[in-house]
């Protein structure tokens, strides 16, 4: 007959097996979801049998990517769930993007409530498709569910696979490459020199951008799908979460982003949906001075900018402080001053403000005037005029954008090679030297009176700062399709010769205090010029179809005085 084992002898047995353990992992365990599809996790938890909340990520990158992540979490006290989505990793069904994770994490974290070892509370982590995956399942209201940190969350349409005004990026296609299958292609995503060759070669329109997967070597039902849904609409729109469903996010939320986060508008109107639906009271946002990847491993340097030791914050330490206040009643991380804490960079501090837009003190409106040699930004209204610039979609790409990064130079952030190489397709606009040192906060904002003689085009603008000894700052650029100039969801072509107005309100927050003696310089030229982007040859046929037999040369004339074209410029405190 077999002997019973007593409890007290069970609980000494774990006792001094997991006692010199810093923590456990669990690997393959296995969480069924409501149509039976089951999910793949890694889970770490503290030593201790005692229930603790769980800290969840949903992901399509494969848990083991975050296994770092995990045992720091463990180590301060917490379970950590790293969850393959479905059909990716070890986790079972078909892997669509975008599709069915709001639903598939929100099973997850009640089953995972639900568990002998958690204490039936949940909270999220992740940066990405990570951060945005938090929003997507706080929108359908588990109850075990008690704060979210999203980080970097981008919102499709918008700025992940098109950029502001309906405009493709290629950089997006390496990023379906590194989704193809179950698990990460991160060395065929990666490799800079193929991606360089076939971006310039799909700007030369031997083929449409739509077969740019046939291109490229992967042929991709994703990218088949976007060329299918040019504009926003309903499809754009089932990718995120649902306007209704933030009313159900009124948890405590902190959200993280960096100025040079290709999400950073993403994460800030997430989080003002969240505002104006829920009414949350403790809801707070961070943006450094770091890129998309930098919102979760802050770095000193970036785009041959230094921004001083304070850049480099510790962000899971911060976690870890928030998840104390929410779990346990810690005090508020001492980081969080207020509602929104912001880098300003020049200065290399850390300021903050009860809102977005109440860290812009006022907003100075300049008004686009000619002068000698190049063009200002004047604080007065001149004479009506009229400047010009051609843009020839059959020239080679000649002129790369931000969205190239460091696929263009290390020091993206300080070369000035798109202004040098302008040649008749640009124009560049100038504030008078600042007399004293000044911070330029917010988002600025830009309306152009123009006229075309083709029906569509795309435009770029970009903002710097221009100093005295004639190095250049990267602030914010905005990009805009013309035939979207009045609606994102319908297409208008424009009429050869009419005076049309051209908003551009889609750039970047910034925050940089501008050096006595530097300028606000303005530059616009033709997104075309880039091969990081969709070329538009701006015939008005789809742009997604357009080939080289489409291309038609724009001559554009941007009008000035009381009347013409201006810039908003929102400075600090």
């Amino acid at each position: 007959m077999q002997r019973a084992v007593p409890l007290l002898s069970i609980c000494f047995f774990a006792a001094v097996c997991f006692a010199q353990m810093p923590y456990r992992i669990s690997m393959g365990v296995k969480i069924p979801l409501r149509d039976g599809v089951v999910l793949d996790a890694t889970l770490f938890r503290p030593p201790s049998d005692a229930p603790v909340p769980v800290i969840v990520t949903l992901t399509p990158y494969i848990a083991d990517r975050f296994e770092d992540v995990g045992a720091y979490f463990a180590k301060h006290g917490y379970a950590f769930a790293a969850i393959d989505d479905r059909g990716r990793g070890n986790s079972g069904g078909n892997f669509v993007l975008w599709t069915g994770e709001g639903r598939d994490g929100s099973d997850a974290i009640e089953w995972l409530a639900r568990q002998p070892w958690c204490d039936g509370r949940a909270a999220m982590w992740g940066g990405s498709y990570g951060g945005k995956n938090q929003w997507m399942i706080a929108g359908q209201g588990p109850r075990a569910l008690k704060t979210i940190v999203p980080a970097s969350a981008g919102i499709a349409g918008q700025n992940i696979a098109m950029h502001n005004s309906n405009i493709l990026l290629g950089l997006d296609y390496n990023w379906l490459v590194t989704l193809a299958g179950r698990t990460p292609n991160n060395s065929t995503g990666g490799d800079k020199e193929y991606w360089t060759g076939v971006y310039r070669e799909i700007s030369r329109g031997l083929v449409p951008y739509r077969h740019l997967d046939r291109l490229a070597g992967y042929e991709s039902a994703d990218w088949q799908r976007w060329m299918e849904h040019p504009a926003l609409d309903a499809f754009w729109d089932a990718a995120s979460t649902a306007p209704e469903d933030f009313a159900r996010i009124a948890m405590p939320t902190l959200s993280i982003t960096g100025a040079y986060d290709t999400s950073e508008s993403g994460t800030i109107q997430f989080r003002q949906m969240q505002l104006d639906r829920a009414h949350a009271a403790e809801s707070y946002l961070i943006i450094g001075p770091w890129d998309h990847p930098g919102s979760r491993v802050p770095k000193r340097t970036l785009g041959g900018l230094d921004f001083g030791e304070a850049a480099v914050i510790d962000v899971k330490a911060l976690h870890v402080a928030w998840y104390d206040h929410v779990f346990k009643g810690a005090p508020l991380p001492a980081f969080l001053k207020d509602k929104v804490v912001y880098f300003l960079a020049g200065s290399n501090v850390w300021r903050s403000a009860p809102s977005v837009a109440a860290a812009t003190a006022r907003v100075q409106t300049v008004y686009l005037a000619s002068s000698s040699g190049r063009g200002a930004l004047a604080e007065k209204a001149e004479a009506p005029g009229r400047d010009r610039y051609t843009y020839d979609p059959g020239l080679p790409a000649h002129n790369e954008g931000f969205e190239g990064g460091d696929y263009v130079s290390p020091s993206y952030l300080t070369d000035d090679g798109m202004i040098r190489r302008i040649a008749g397709d640009g124009l560049i606009y100038d504030s008078a030297p600042l007399p004293v040192a000044a911070d330029l906060v917010g988002t600025p904002a830009l309306t152009l009176e123009a006229t075309l003689d083709v029906p569509d085009t795309d435009f770029r603008a970009v903002l710097y700062e221009a100093k005295a000894d004639g190095s250049v700052v990267f602030l914010t650029q905005d990009l805009l399709r013309a035939r979207y100039r009045k609606s994102l969801r319908q297409a208008e072509l424009v009429t050869p010769g009419k005076v049309e107005s051209y908003r551009f309100d889609h750039f970047n927050f910034i925050a940089r205090t501008l050096a006595a003696g530097s300028c606000v310089r303005l530059v616009l030229v033709p997104v075309g010029a880039s091969y990081h982007a969709e070329r538009n040859r701006n015939s008005g046929k789809p742009v997604q179809d357009e080939t080289a037999a489409d291309n038609r040369i724009a001559h554009v004339e941007i009008l000035l005085g009381a009347k013409g074209s201006h810039l908003d410029l929102p400075w600090g405190r």
